[in-house]
């Protein structure tokens, strides 16, 4: 957990959701509580979309941080959202690596197995994600050729399925070799030692991204109950605010 502000006299907002925007929101909370000593942000470890839905709907967060939007059910429990930026969908390699670009083509090959080696000869590892995942979703709709490599990649021994966005992260950091989706957010806010790939010569910048030459991107969204307390009302503002922005648009976002 991550927290700010004075803890003595703070009122605590609780932020949880998606491992894609857990280190924007724990940037943002320092910012915000340092000049609101009054709230303290306690950013809890990833829930994924759902989770933090859940949780909110439960009232054990305040504030839920999404990377889809809200589906008609939440919307009836009384959830509501708002999209506050987006970031580029990526797929990361170690900076250890000399890689710095791949082809949907080699990414379906390197899921189906047809394809084991980098160009130096270092074994590939692939890093997936549960099947229910949003980037598991998101890689599938690359392409049909990677849509079906990805369902073959999912019955292959030995290959490493990562829970949630750290851990994912954490894997592609440790294990050599490996290859796997993640966020540009996250790869910036976190310091990772990640490198975001370019996909088909595409440079996955949110400039790129935002004036449509990178296709794939998150939206982010926060997601309240019905009504939000006055101290998550302030918060949402101040990301919204120059400031905020400022914070997000450095951390590998745009503003849409």
């Amino acid at each position: 957990m991550f927290f700010t502000g004075n803890a003595s006299a703070a009122v605590e907002i609780k932020i949880g959701g998606t491992g894609a925007a857990l280190g924007s929101m724990q940037l943002l909370g320092v910012e915000f509580s340092a000049k609101n000593p009054d709230i303290r942000i306690t950013t809890v470890p990833s829930l994924g979309s759902g989770g933090g839905i859940k949780a909110v709907l439960a009232g054990a967060i305040g504030l839920a941080v999404t990377s889809r939007a809200i589906n008609e059910n939440e919307r009836k429990l009384g959830t509501v959202e708002m999209e506050y930026a987006r970031t580029p969908f990526v797929f990361a390699i170690s900076t250890k690596s000399k890689v710095s670009a791949i082809s949907s083509g080699e990414l379906a090959d390197i899921y189906a197995g047809k394809r084991m080696t980098w160009a130096d000869g270092s074994p590939v590892r692939i890093v997936l994600r549960p099947d229910s995942d949003i980037d598991t979703e998101m890689v599938k709709n690359i392409s049909p050729e990677i849509r079906l490599a990805l369902a073959v990649a999912e019955t292959r021994p030995g290959v490493q399925f990562s829970v949630n966005d750290q851990d994912a992260a954490n894997d592609l950091e440790s294990i050599p070799g490996a290859i796997g989706p993640s966020s540009l957010a996250l790869i910036v806010s976190e310091r990772r030692a990640l490198r975001a790939l370019k996909l088909d010569g595409r440079e996955p910048t949110p400039e790129s991204a935002a004036a449509g030459a990178y296709p794939y991107y998150k939206r982010l969204f926060f997601v309240t109950g019905a009504k939000p307390s006055v101290a998550v009302e302030r918060f949402i503002a101040y990301v919204h605010s120059p400031a905020g922005r400022k914070i997000l648009t450095s951390n590998g976002q745009w503003i849409p």
